[in-house]
Formats: structure tokens, C-alpha cells, sequence
């Protein structure tokens, strides 16, 4: 459609339908029918951030990063799976706050 149209269409309808269309009351209707609104769920996304969390060490559980980075922990070092790993975290929780 172009502006022309647009404009043209605007004009019919201007023309033929003076004032609103009545209501009579369908609005009010419908609000009603609407379900209530759900209570919130506080304890829902720290729920969800720690069972996401323990699934994601489950499964890096025999991952030889994760090793090698709880060997470094370990010795008191920071190599470059520490360094890794810590901006993966970063990085995640970036994208897990704008997601929220």
C-alpha cells in the first residue's frame, strides 16, 4: 500500500462512519472475563538459577576444563582455563541479566 491509498481509505471510512462505534458495554464484558492475574513468584528465577546452575556443573562434571580448572583453585594458580571459564560466568550472567 502507498500514502495515496492510505490517505484515500482514511477519507472513505472518515466519510461513511461519523463518531465511535457504540461500546454497549462489550469492554466492561470482557474485562470481566478475563482470568485473574497470577501472583507473582518470587522464589521462581532463584529457583531456576540454582537448578541451572547444578545441571551445568553436572554436566561439566567430566569435562577436562573443569578439571584443569579446579586443579589451578586448587594450587592457588589462575592459567588460562581459570581465565576462561571466568569469562564464560561473566558472560552468562550478562546475557542471563538482559534476558531478565
Amino acid at each position: 500500500m502507498s500514502e495515496i491509498s492510505d490517505q484515500r481509505i482514511h477519507d472513505l471510512l472518515r466519510r461513511n462512519f461519523n463518531g465511535a462505534v457504540p461500546d454497549d458495554g462489550f469492554s466492561a464484558q470482557v474485562t470481566r472475563a478475563l482470568p485473574a492475574r497470577q501472583r507473582p513468584r518470587p522464589w521462581l528465577l532463584p529457583a531456576a538459577a540454582l537448578a541451572g546452575s547444578l545441571l551445568a556443573w553436572v554436566t561439566l562434571l567430566p569435562s577436562p576444563l573443569l578439571q584443569q580448572v579446579a586443579h589451578e583453585w586448587l594450587t592457588g594458580g589462575f592459567g588460562a582455563a581459570s581465565a576462561g571459564i571466568c569469562v564464560l560466568l561473566l558472560g552468562l550472567s550478562l546475557l542471563s541479566c538482559g534476558w531478565a
